[in-house]
């Protein structure tokens, strides 16, 4: 609700739903469709044009205006399904943790977890899996951890500031709790100094062996997903544009057999009004860019 009357109060939202151009043809159509409806009343005998045409403009206007807002009002979830595929791709503004879809977890390549030594930030998504789920054991999450990580392909890395393994980029492990999932995704580097950097490339890339690994070892469960990259990542890539790569990445790797029947983009709603995030946008392009 905060997330709706903000957003309402800015000015992209009115620039949006009121002044563009869809908004605009929107509101053509709805007054062409009210003077049809003049007309049919006009024949009729119901309503006389000859005496109150002149004045009905305005309220007609006015309540083509209303209909307009009121369809582009703010919404928190936007949601497509692919014709012809059994999967939907959602997009929503909230908590990742809510509900009960399994989670993906941007990590960095030395899947660092511990939050005392400052790696690893108690409100980051990671610091959240740990605290919320965990009561803040990460022994147990890198005991999960190391049965995957086992099984990849790790190099010793001299200047690292904390696990000195380090793993390809696109690397997953598994943390399962409370009947849920999380796929920890290597998706960023630490430099020497700890501070995490990635690039959309990387992202691409990570996704793509996240979608495949899933593909193998996943149970067919809806997933939530961060935008990756956005935050900590600073890759500088804007939100909306990240959802749509997302969003095409899973698409593209849903193409010969589906892993999933709903993948959920999550956007957190500070994300959502610092940086204008417009679900109506991003749901145009799902509709035109996935049909």
């Amino acid at each position: 609700m905060q997330y709706f009357f903000k957003s309402v109060a800015t000015y992209s939202f009115w620039r949006y739903a009121l002044l563009s151009t869809e908004a605009l043809a929107k509101l053509l159509a709805t007054v062409g469709a009210l003077y049809l409806f003049m007309e049919i009343l006009d024949f009729l005998g119901i309503y006389t044009k000859n005496r109150y045409s002149s004045y009905a403009i305005f309220p007609m206007i006015g309540f083509a205006i209303l209909y307009v807002v009121f369809t582009r009002r703010p919404i928190a979830r936007v949601s497509y399904k692919v014709p012809g595929k059994d999967y939907v791709i959602e997009v929503r503004i909230g908590d990742i943790f809510a509900g009960t879809n399994d989670v993906i977890v941007s990590t960095n390549t030395t899947f660092d977890t511990r939050m005392a030594n400052g790696l690893i930030a108690t409100d980051s998504l990671q610091g959240q899996v740990a605290t919320r789920f965990f009561q803040s054991n990460t022994d147990e999450i890198d005991r999960q951890l190391q049965a995957d990580l086992s099984k990849a392909n790790g190099a010793t890395r001299a200047d690292a500031p904390g696990k000195i393994v380090e793993y390809p980029i696109g690397t997953v492990a598994r943390v399962k709790g409370h009947g849920r999932t999380f796929y920890f995704l290597a998706m960023s580097r630490l430099n020497a100094q700890g501070t995490a950097s990635t690039s959309v490339r990387d992202v691409e890339d990570a996704l793509s062996s996240l979608w495949s690994f899933i593909l193998t070892h996943g149970e067919l469960k809806n997933l939530s997903v961060p935008l990756m990259g956005t935050g900590r990542g600073r890759t500088g890539y804007p939100r909306k544009r990240m959802s749509e790569r997302i969003a095409y990445s899973f698409a593209d790797g849903s193409k010969d057999q589906v892993f999933s029947n709903r993948l959920s983009i999550v956007i957190r709603p500070e994300d959502a009004e610092n940086f204008d995030v417009n679900l109506y946008q991003i749901r145009d392009y799902l509709v035109q860019g996935l049909h």
